[in-house]
């Protein structure tokens, strides 16, 4: 009887068909991985959102403190320019955009960087960054005027603070996956990418927004939006050629990027609403271009930079 119980679990049982999965492993895997990383994302931008709403809610004077902390990060003892007539220039031209009624919630700082690179930007706190190399490139007042209207945009919408709030979660989503830590690096190098995250991460609705915003202040300002985009037609033009201009206008490209389309919908919405975008240009101070405004050969300085 022994002998007839140990046959019977001798003999193998055949494996039911319906319990092998039909598809290779690898094909279940990716499935499973697709979908972690489906469901991280969703958990990341609704983070994002949030993180916002949240960056909107802090006082001017937190927002101040956290500006002051992120402005050695974008900003270089070698590349500020102190004690120049044209800090004071562009500080009078800015301060004239907001309307009368208009509150800003911070005094903005406005900073001169010595930088071939064409480049405009505004950052928490209210710093404005202006570089050398885009005071080369503009050709009238309103041209400039509409760059600091479009900036002053960007931090009446919170624009900067949203930015930064978007990247604290990839901090926390960097950290997660163990960026960041001591073998990494460390915080400091992931803080030092969100000060520079804070001036590069802007959608194309707020862009616009920007524009719309930049615009309305150059017809309160002169009356008109005459000649005030010619300086974004050009770079659209530049932006289509190789050569050392489109290399220096880069980082402009990065942060602002530009179309005709974007163009045009300006002039589609200044015809909508009825705002002259014809008038008289008005010219910017004699060399602005050229340190503390006085006479300088720029060809010169060119020639003696690239020796260097």
């Amino acid at each position: 009887m022994l002998t007839a119980i140990l046959s019977k679990y001798k003999k193998p049982k055949k494996v039911p068909e319906g319990n092998v999965s039909a598809h290779h492993p690898l094909t279940n895997f990716a499935y499973l991985l697709g979908t972690v990383l489906i469901v991280s994302l969703l958990i990341l931008w609704t983070l994002g959102l949030f993180a916002q709403w949240v960056a909107t809610q802090i006082s001017p004077e937190t927002e101040s403190q956290i500006g002051e902390m992120l402005l050695p990060m974008l900003l270089s003892e070698e590349e500020a320019i102190v004690d120049d007539k044209r800090i004071q220039y562009l500080e009078g031209l800015l301060a004239s955009l907001p309307q009368s009624d208009e509150s800003i919630r911070l005094p903005l700082t406005l900073h001169l960087v010595d930088s071939e690179v064409i480049n405009a930007a505004i950052s928490v706190g209210g710093h404005v960054f202006i570089h050398t190399a885009l005071l080369k490139e503009v050709e009238s007042e309103n041209e400039l005027a509409f760059i600091l209207g479009h900036e002053l945009g960007h931090f009446q919408a919170y624009d900067p603070v949203k930015s930064l709030g978007r990247s604290l979660v990839f901090i926390v989503g960097f950290m997660a996956v163990g960026f960041g830590t001591s073998e990494t690096g460390g915080i400091p190098d992931i803080v030092s990418l969100t000060g520079n995250m804070t001036q590069l991460s802007y959608s194309r609705t707020q862009e616009e927004d920007a524009d719309l915003y930049g615009l309305y202040r150059i017809i309160n300002r002169y009356g008109h939006g005459g000649q005030s985009l010619d300086f974004f037609k050009r770079l659209d033009e530049a932006s289509r050629e190789q050569g050392k201009l489109r290399l220096r206008l880069s980082q402009y490209f990065s942060s602002h990027p530009l179309s005709k389309d974007r163009i045009n919908y300006l002039k589609e919405v200044a015809e909508e609403k009825g705002w002259d975008m014809e008038g008289q240009l008005t010219p910017l101070p004699k060399w602005i271009a050229c340190p503390n405004m006085e006479f300088c050969d720029l060809d010169e300085e060119e020639g003696e930079k690239g020796k260097e």
